[in-house]
């Protein structure tokens, strides 16, 4: 479906907030969670939200003093005939799931920000691979189509390796090396373009499904901590009055189709918990034009605060040797199996994530000229001389000797990164 509203329409969040805060207290309360990750509740809002419990069909969860250490003066406390101990409780549920939302995003946010200087950066190498194999090792186009036919199942892990092996015992010529080095070094750059194309794919469809949802009914009363039932129905009628309120405000005209449309993306899809879960598409979600779709869109285009970091909950998470492989990984220089072992867990830790787009940013691989990326290139895969692979070994060996690890470092793979200190899984 869609709306007659004008796609020139530009929405602002003053528009936005005068809409919502002509609406009933109810309707008000309900737009300001099902647009959590962009709005904070209001004191008001806590206070609605927890003096409904008083009500036999909105009472749900009991007492929950005992989560904020058995507090009794919370328990006794009453502000306005309501009990303290459930404003509280509702403040904390609300700041809980839109730190929830916001880390969410957020790392989606970095997700794309990374992938696309990533790969703007190995298109740079490629190119630069390309230009010293066609005139410094002068193979044909020819050959250059066979490499790039090949680079998909060439073992090139294990040809890198024995390559080196060959080096370091000088059985291979200077020019034969740099030639098989640029040919192997090319097909993997293939290969990791093409890897983190599809990545680069994947989380945009991700971060569009994520726009188009917002938390089920049965979040939403956790939030309320009221039970389930009268949360569908107000969600239907906070969205409706948002939108015609809005078309009022903006001066759009809204036939039924178009009202219809946005009252649908208004109510879903839902995130994972709900009774409704369509989870992640394999095709590209289109971003609808109705007046919910631009609302979401709006305040999704503004900056939003950056969470907090947290510990890593995987056992090698903090880890010299991880942040190791993170900043190697940024400059195109980890390995193939050593980056699809740790990759997985690296773009779901929100502080891992960080740590690789700052080492990305702090190298500049991005934004490098050109002449600058094919002197990287030629010097990386020059053929290393002997005396420079064994000072390359004492001088290693002295910066160990120089810098031991820790005690708690070497510990670390018997005590693990966050030992009792476990949080929940995350639920999206």
């Amino acid at each position: 479906m869609t709306t007659t509203t004008s796609p020139q329409l530009t929405l602002t969040r003053e528009h936005i907030e005068t809409a919502i805060s002509s609406l009933q207290p109810v309707h008000r309360v309900m737009l300001h969670l099902l647009l959590l990750p962009y709005m904070d509740p209001t004191p008001e809002d806590i206070f609605f939200m927890a003096q409904e419990r008083k009500e036999p069909n909105m009472r749900a969860g009991g007492y929950v003093s005992q989560a904020f250490g058995g507090n009794a003066d919370i328990r006794r406390l009453k502000i306005d005939g309501v009990p303290k101990e459930w404003l509280v409780a509702v403040e904390y549920r609300a700041k809980q799931y839109q730190a929830l939302l916001r880390e969410h995003q957020a790392r989606l946010n970095l997700l794309i920000a990374f992938y696309g200087d990533y790969l703007d950066g190995l298109q740079q190498e490629i190119n630069a691979m390309v230009q010293l194999l066609s005139t410094e090792c002068e193979l044909s186009q020819e050959s250059l189509d066979d490499l790039r036919a090949q680079a998909r199942l060439a073992p090139l892990t294990y040809a890198l390796k024995k390559l080196a092996v060959r080096a370091e015992k000088q059985e291979v010529e200077e020019e034969d090396y740099r030639r098989e080095r640029l040919s192997l070094e090319y097909q993997a750059h293939l290969r990791r373009h093409n890897r983190f194309k599809k990545r680069l794919e994947q989380v945009r469809m991700e971060r569009q499904s994520s726009l188009a949802s917002s938390l089920s009914d049965e979040f939403l009363a956790e939030i309320c901590g009221t039970s389930v039932a009268p949360v569908t129905g107000r969600r239907v009628k906070a969205v409706q009055q948002y939108v015609n309120a809005l078309a009022a405000i903006v001066k759009a005209s809204l036939t039924t189709a178009g009202l219809a449309a946005a009252v649908n993306a208004g109510i879903g899809p839902k995130l994972p918990g709900g009774s409704k879960n369509e989870g992640i598409s394999s095709k590209p979600l289109v971003l609808a034009g109705d007046l919910w779709s631009q609302t979401v869109q709006t305040l999704a285009a503004e900056p939003m605060p950056l969470p907090a970091l947290k510990p890593c909950d995987h056992a090698d998470g903090g880890t010299k040797g991880l942040t190791a492989k993170l900043r190697i990984a940024a400059t195109y220089e980890l390995g193939e199996d050593e980056e699809v072992k740790i990759w997985t867990r690296t773009t779901q830790c929100f502080n891992c994530l960080t740590t690789l787009r700052s080492a990305q940013q702090e190298s500049g691989v991005a934004s490098r000229p050109f002449a600058e990326v094919l002197d990287a290139v030629k010097t990386r895969t020059a053929m290393p001389r002997k005396e420079a692979i064994e000072s390359a070994k004492v001088q290693a060996k002295a910066a160990e000797e120089e810098h031991p690890m820790d005690l708690e470092e070497r510990l670390r793979p018997f005590t693990g990164d966050d030992a009792g200190q476990r949080g929940a899984d995350r639920w999206w």
